[in-house]
C-alpha cells in the first residue's frame, strides 16, 4: 500500500453537530494500519446511541436511556448528564460520581444496547454525493458503495479520508481502493466513524493540502478552520 500522508487543519469552530463527534484515533501513538491509515479506536457516545444503566443494589433506579441530540441524558435522581464524546468506561466513572452524590456505593455500570447509525460525508467523482447513513459499519469501500460507486476514471487509489481528532483538529489521510470498490485489502479499507468524509478525486492533485484549504469550507461537519 502507498504510503499515507498526514496533515493537520487546525479547527477553530465545530458546529453543535461535530461537537458529539466521536475521537478520530492518536496517529503519533501508532494506532494506524500499515502505511498510516487511522485504525478506530474505542467507541464514543454519540447522539442517538442507546444506553442500559444498571446498579446492583438499586434495581429501581435501573434504566434505558437515548443519548439525546445535545448529548445528554436524562436519567432518574441525577437529571441531566453530558455524555456525548466519552467512552463508556468514561461515562461510568462519571455517572457513578453522580450517584454517588445521592445514594451510598451506586456501582452501576453502562451498556450500548443500540449504536446510532453512522453518519459519512462522501463526496467527488462519485454517483450519488452526499451524507450516508448505516447501521453497521461502514469501511471506505462500503461507504462509497453506499453513495453509487465511484464514476468512470475515478482515482481511487487516491481517496482521501478526513477525520476530525479530539484535538480539535482534521487529520487526513490517502487511502488506495484499487480500481472498484472493496478492491483493496482490508489494510487499504479502514473503517469508518460518524462524521468521517470520504472524498474521491475524479484527477491527481497537485497539492492536497491546497484542493482541502478550499474545499472544507463546504464539509457539513466542519468550518472556521485554518492550515497548520
Amino acid at each position: 500500500m502507498r504510503a499515507a500522508r498526514l496533515f493537520a487543519i487546525a479547527v477553530f469552530a465545530i458546529g453543535a453537530l461535530a461537537a458529539c463527534t466521536p475521537r478520530a484515533p492518536n496517529v503519533a501513538a501508532g494506532n494506524v494500519f500499515p502505511g498510516g491509515v487511522p485504525v478506530t479506536e474505542e467507541h464514543t457516545l454519540a447522539p442517538s446511541d442507546e444506553i442500559e444503566v444498571r446498579f446492583p443494589f438499586y434495581a429501581d433506579l435501573n434504566d434505558r436511556v437515548v443519548v439525546g441530540p445535545d448529548g445528554r441524558l436524562s436519567l432518574q435522581l441525577i437529571n441531566s448528564v453530558a455524555v456525548g464524546g466519552l467512552t463508556v468506561s468514561e461515562t461510568t466513572k462519571l455517572l457513578n460520581e453522580r450517584y454517588a452524590t445521592v445514594v451510598k456505593s451506586p456501582q452501576l455500570t453502562v451498556t450500548v444496547r443500540t449504536y446510532a447509525p453512522q453518519t459519512i460525508f462522501v463526496d467527488g467523482w462519485v454517483n450519488n454525493p452526499g451524507v450516508v447513513r448505516s447501521d453497521v459499519p461502514l469501511t471506505a469501500s462500503r461507504a462509497l458503495a453506499q453513495a453509487g460507486g465511484a464514476k468512470s476514471g475515478a482515482q481511487t487509489d487516491h481517496v482521501l479520508l478526513l477525520r476530525r481528532s479530539a484535538d480539535g483538529k482534521i487529520y487526513y489521510y490517502q487511502v488506495t481502493l484499487g480500481n472498484y470498490a472493496g478492491a483493496g485489502e482490508s489494510t487499504q479499507d479502514p473503517l469508518l466513524k460518524s462524521y468521517d468524509v470520504v472524498y474521491v478525486p475524479q484527477t491527481l492533485f497537485a497539492s492536497a493540502s491546497d484542493f482541502l484549504a478550499n474545499y472544507i469550507r463546504n464539509i457539513p461537519f466542519y468550518f472556521n478552520y485554518t492550515i497548520q
